[in-house]
């Protein structure tokens, strides 16, 4: 078997097209899925090997890199591409502690132990190879700087971040690469999902609470809408090619930021600017900047928790 892969969440987005550009240039890519009705469209594809897996169950994980060990016939794999992620659009008021968990499963937890799983694997492939393992974790500018209603999604691109740096000393020991890969927002399905569910977050709030958020989710999701017309955004086709361009570098360096957002968040706003001017800038293009005007009638008391 030559050179192979592993790509999570590849049924869509900078998944499908990662798992796409590498099984045309020669890898072997295992594709993980989560809905068998999407096993086909992998198996069609040629040297894409589809493998179900669903990263909301950790118990999973292990059985899904024994199968791809089993398909290796003792070669070593030398990628892990943790792209997998899943967005939740709620106020915090009302957020639901049953999808905060499963966001970090899959958002967080997933790329610890897919990892860890595969260290075996990446391993043995480093033993008769001189372009070593890598594993590169897909993480977000949402993990550097945070912007209203999408807290835990911000909370698992930030503790993706921080678990990355810490993974590329640890694994750095093992002579594994570890890179973070920062795409900036890209017009994808989980960016449509992200900002159609803040529509979608209104209809389990009591009727009052319904109308006292409604202008800010509607502003929220009317500015998704506008981004994908902006040109500087990254298709997944454009973030995939930087991502597979990563996977034959050499000697990759830790990070990358894939776009222009992602340069001007990570390397400007985050840096130089102080947390009250940004703050100023997001309660401006987020608006909400001064506190809501509550009823008279709304509950001192959150009914839907």
């Amino acid at each position: 078997m030559s050179t192979s892969v592993l790509v999570t969440g590849a049924t869509s987005g900078i998944g499908q097209a990662v798992a796409g550009q590498l099984a045309a240039s020669g890898y072997e890519v295992f594709a993980t899925y989560r809905n068998p009705s999407h096993r086909a469209a992998l198996a069609e594809l040629p040297n894409v090997h589809p493998i179900q897996l669903d990263l909301s169950e950790p118990r999973q994980i292990e059985p899904a890199v024994q199968q791809i060990e089993a398909a290796l016939a003792g070669n070593g794999l030398y990628a892990v591409i943790n792209n997998a992620g899943i967005g939740y659009t709620a106020p915090f008021e009302f957020a639901e502690v049953d999808r905060v968990r499963e966001i970090i499963e899959v958002n967080l937890i997933a790329p610890y132990l897919v990892t860890q799983a595969s260290i075996p694997l990446l391993r043995r492939h480093n033993e008769s190879n001189s372009v070593k393992a890598r594993v590169i974790n897909v993480a977000s500018w949402a993990g550097v700087m945070a912007t209203p209603f999408i807290g835990f999604y911000n909370a698992t691109k930030a503790g993706l971040v921080g678990l990355s740096e810490s993974m590329y000393y640890d694994l750095g020991l093992l002579d594994i690469h570890t890179v973070l890969a920062n795409p900036g927002v890209t017009k994808t399905p989980l960016h449509a999902k992200t900002t159609g569910a803040a529509l979608e977050s209104l209809a389990s709030m009591p009727p009052v609470d319904r109308e006292r958020y409604r202008p800010y989710l509607e502003h929220f999701a009317t500015m998704g809408d506008r981004s994908d017309g902006v040109k500087m955004l990254l298709s997944a086709e454009q973030a995939a090619a930087k991502i597979a361009a990563i996977v034959d570098t050499r000697k990759p360096r830790f990070k990358y930021n894939l776009a222009v957002d992602a340069k001007v968040v990570d390397g400007i706003l985050t840096r130089f600017l102080p947390f009250t001017a940004r703050a100023r800038m997001n309660r401006r293009m987020y608006r909400v900047s001064e506190p809501m005007v509550w009823p008279e009638s709304a509950p001192l008391v959150n009914v839907a928790a």
